[in-house]
């Protein structure tokens, strides 16, 4: 199984799993075919150009918030969608 194989099986893993961290992020971002833009004190931003979607994450600690999780969610689904 290859590192995209798992992590993708941790981040839609149920219920929520919060020990995704900004790593994990990036890898599924890019693979998605998304931008990673750091911006702010605390804050990178999750981008997809083709639809507009920008989804702000709050950096506190290493791991991010469930809520974020599941707009992350929506938007691997929307785009795997396409």
């Amino acid at each position: 199984m290859s590192t995209i194989e798992k992590r993708l099986k941790k981040f839609y893993r149920k219920p929520i799993p919060n020990d995704i961290t900004f790593d994990d992020v990036r890898v599924l971002a890019s693979y998605f075919g998304c931008e990673i833009v750091t911006g702010g004190n605390h804050s990178q931003k999750v981008v997809h150009k083709s639809s507009g979607t920008v989804i702000p994450i709050p950096m506190h600690g290493n791991c991010i918030g469930e809520a974020y999780v599941k707009e992350l969610k929506n938007l691997f689904d929307q785009i795997k969608g396409e």
